[in-house]
């Protein structure tokens, strides 16, 4: 029989610590009921240092129907619609600041911020530059930068230097050591990658992010009772972390613990329920278990909610194809190919189906894109193939 692969999702964090204005305790508690502009920002920047972040809007809100200009104010309440999750009015207010004052360092970093989450790294890396152009003294600005090269543009390298920088500037910044490690474990320097996040650790003991990361380096290695330990760990520091469920989840799965596993990745489905990947590893986890139903269902998942899910496409065309439902499984590989036009498994896959069908024109394109992909064919699947199109060779 033909062989099958199956991958699981690791969830590395990619995380910036930096503290950008309203994170700090105020000189003076503001009254109840501010009396002037400066009582009303005050209270704001209270209720940003709390967390609650509609009142921080509603006072910088107000703030600028008294003091329309004041840049300060449109800042402020960016980061209170960043942290709330309202990323345009973010973006809004930031440009705002800017337009009144170009020179605001902090409000292109601020604006960066919000681009990355995003995912739109270049725009956030022309922010992060300019921010450092006018102060180069912003380590947060350089481990950002130093996140959108490595996540977005996949530059290790300029990654790596910005981290660097960010540690001249502040040697105690524990998470450019932990993004850095991010950055080495990338380009497979694992001495590297787990020294960082060591350190990072040493310099805070809670850090769940850099457990995570380390564990993600040991699961790389093979190493999967560190990992196992290091995941654990994590969610001693941060319960509600679900990709640390997601990892370890992961980690179980390869040492044969399915039930375990299937546990951890329900639990980070429970913390959020928009997890593409945890229903995925779920669904691999089923079906190793022979629960095709429930795979079929968690890939299908998957799928709804991330429409470009090369794997799921591929594992549920794969248990579509062992369910003798081959038009659905060629659905679902053709759907996986057109999105990665390499994929050997998907061919692999798709190939068989085609076969069944006795469409054997089909089965040998597929056959070829396979071995152009890298993959080697089951002879018998091989010798079959001829006998049934007739092909010598």
């Amino acid at each position: 029989m033909m062989w099958s692969m199956r991958s699981h999702v690791l969830l590395g964090l990619l995380v910036s610590l930096a503290c950008l204005s309203g994170c700090g305790t105020p000189d003076v508690e503001p009254p109840v009921t501010p009396r002037s502009p400066e009582e009303w920002f005050q209270r704001g920047v209270t209720n940003l240092t709390n967390n609650t972040f509609d009142r921080a809007v509603a006072d910088f809100t107000e703030v600028l129907r008294l003091t329309p200009d004041r840049v300060e104010a449109y800042h402020n309440r960016g980061e209170a619609y960043r942290l709330l999750g309202e990323f345009d009015h973010a973006l809004a207010d930031y440009t705002q600041a800017l337009t009144r004052n170009p020179r605001y360092a902090k409000a292109y970093y601020a604006r960066g911020v919000v681009h990355s989450y995003k995912g739109a790294y270049d725009e956030a890396l022309a922010d992060y530059t300019q921010a450092l152009a006018l102060d180069q003294q912003l380590p947060e600005a350089y481990v950002s930068r130093g996140i959108a090269y490595d996540r977005g543009k996949r530059d290790t390298d300029r990654a790596i230097a910005d981290f660097n920088q960010a540690l001249i500037l502040d040697p105690h910044r524990a998470d450019a050591y932990m993004n850095r490690g991010i950055a080495y474990k990338n380009k497979r320097d694992y001495p590297r990658a787990l020294a960082d996040y060591d350190r990072a650790i040493a310099l805070n003991p809670q850090y769940a992010a850099a457990y995570v990361n380390r564990g993600v380096a040991y699961d790389e290695k093979g190493e999967l009772d560190r990992a196992i330990a290091d995941y654990d760990r994590a969610l001693q520091a941060q319960a509600n972390l679900p990709e640390a469920y997601v990892n370890r989840g992961a980690a179980y799965h390869r040492k044969g613990a399915f039930d375990r596993a299937i546990a951890d990745y329900t639990q980070a489905i429970t913390l959020n329920p928009k997890l593409a990947p945890a229903y995925y590893n779920r669904g691999t986890s089923y079906q190793r278990k022979g629960d095709p139903g429930r795979a079929i269902a968690d890939y299908t998942q998957a799928i709804t909610l991330n429409p470009r899910y090369v794997e799921a496409y591929t594992d549920r065309g794969q248990l579509y194809s062992e369910q003798r439902d081959y038009d659905r499984a060629i659905d679902d590989l053709t759907q996986a190919l057109s999105l990665n036009p390499n994929h050997a498994v998907a061919s692999h896959h798709r190939a068989v189906a085609w076969f069944v069908k006795r469409d054997y024109t089909r089965a040998w394109a597929d056959v070829k894109r396979f071995q152009q992909a890298g993959g080697k064919p089951d002879p018998q699947f091989i010798r079959d193939l001829r006998r049934a199109s007739g092909r010598t060779s």
